[in-house]
């Protein structure tokens, strides 16, 4: 079957079954944690340990990726772990095996995306693939897997949430067989692609500002719900504004390459950078309805865009024996450890400011913004880029 599909539409179907792990996990895994006697302080230091966790171990796995020149092998592997974990979780009971287990299944699940990200990559440089009509799979299935999600939950036990990840695990093992197996020549290098990166002027820059957009969405992942509730906004309204802001995402995916060619990577940034610091003031300054659907749509450009640019910035600017360690770099520090450091400082402000948390979050926008405008001010890539960046 594998071979009738191109590799785009392979990619397209891997990044789809991984989403459909990511879509269930997310809305409903907090409330599994719950049913096994967790309280809420515990749940969020698991989560909170996972994304620790996750910064050694997926630039562990993205250097044997580098080093080997094999990314298939890898997620397969990571695919099976992952199914192996949630089966092992209907055994699990109690504060402290929860958070062992957490901890190794999170991260290599979440480990998965970046390196799928990876193979995207160089699927962009060796066939022009376009990254944004195989990312947009992955929004589409977040948005399938958590309204099915919580239709097949309705009327059932808390047991039944474990159901469905084993069953989008099994999915999304059965997906990373059929990704294409693009690989790059073995590293030969000793030292570490990660050291070279870090000390990569150019390289380091970009990071600094993608790492800042992305973990401006802090406030709003963990605060955005409560805070809406506690202005009045039924749950149903809350779970259209968090729609909404999906179909946009998928809506930059889908035409976000025609805005690459018209204004190149760093300008894709520095918008991302202002819509942010017009999202985050909106949200901290009111809670009207209207203007909260208005702002929601700018989740295209806070999200989606930054994601986009940054995954074109490192297809055409770090050798193909550097990618799965750039790309990891990104992840670990862009989701994991800058977006830990804004998560505890949203939570600390929304405990004492409510939606003042937001204003937090334009700062981290703003220093995002200024990272966009130094990359733009730098000299040319190491690799020529025909997107301007």
């Amino acid at each position: 079957m594998s071979s009738a599909l191109t590799p785009t539409a392979r990619l397209s179907l891997g990044i789809f079954t991984i989403f459909l792990m990511i879509g269930v996990y997310v809305p409903f895994l907090p409330a599994w944690f719950k049913s096994r006697g967790l309280s809420p302080q515990e749940v969020g230091v698991v989560f909170a340990a996972a994304l620790w966790a996750r910064i050694p171990i997926s630039l562990f796995l993205a250097h044997f990726a580098d080093r080997s020149g094999r990314r298939k092998g890898i997620l397969i592997a990571a695919g099976a772990l992952v199914l192996t974990g949630f089966i092992a979780f209907t055994f699990l009971h109690g504060y402290e095996a929860i958070l062992i287990g957490w901890i190794i299944v999170g991260t290599v699940l979440t480990t998965m995306v970046p390196l799928t990200d990876n193979l995207a990559v160089i699927a962009i440089t060796r066939h022009g693939a376009k990254y944004g009509q195989i990312r947009l799979w992955g929004s589409i299935s977040f948005i399938t897997a958590s309204f099915l999600g919580g239709l097949f939950l309705q009327g059932r036990s808390d047991d039944a949430i474990l159901v469905l990840l084993i069953a989008a695990a099994a999915a999304a093992t059965a997906g990373m067989a059929l990704l294409p197996d693009h690989r790059t020549a073995p590293r030969r290098a000793r030292r570490w692609p990660v050291i070279e990166l870090l000390s990569n002027r150019r390289f380091m820059v970009f990071i600094f500002s993608a790492a800042f957009l992305q973990s401006s969405h802090a406030a709003l992942y963990g605060f955005a719900t409560l805070a809406w509730r506690s202005a009045g906004i039924g749950d149903g309204a809350i779970g259209f504004l968090w729609a909404e802001g999906v179909v946009f995402e998928i809506l930059l995916f889908t035409f976000g390459q025609r805005i690459l060619l018209r204004f190149g990577v760093w300008k894709l940034l520095a918008m991302a950078a202002l819509a942010g610091i017009i999202r985050w003031t909106a949200l901290g300054s009111s809670a009207d309805f209207t203007l909260l659907i208005a702002v929601q749509s700018l989740h295209a450009l806070t999200f989606a865009g930054t994601h986009l640019a940054a995954v074109t910035f490192i297809a055409r600017n770090v050798p193909g024996e550097q990618s799965a360690s750039a790309q990891g770099l990104y992840s670990g520090l862009a989701m994991g450890f800058v977006f830990a450091i804004a998560m505890l400082l949203a939570g600390w402000a929304y405990q004492h400011y409510a939606t003042g948390a937001f204003y937090v979050m334009v700062v981290f926008s703003a220093l995002g913004g200024v990272g966009a405008l130094a990359l733009g001010a730098m000299p040319r890539p190491l690799i020529p880029d025909p997107l301007r960046d």
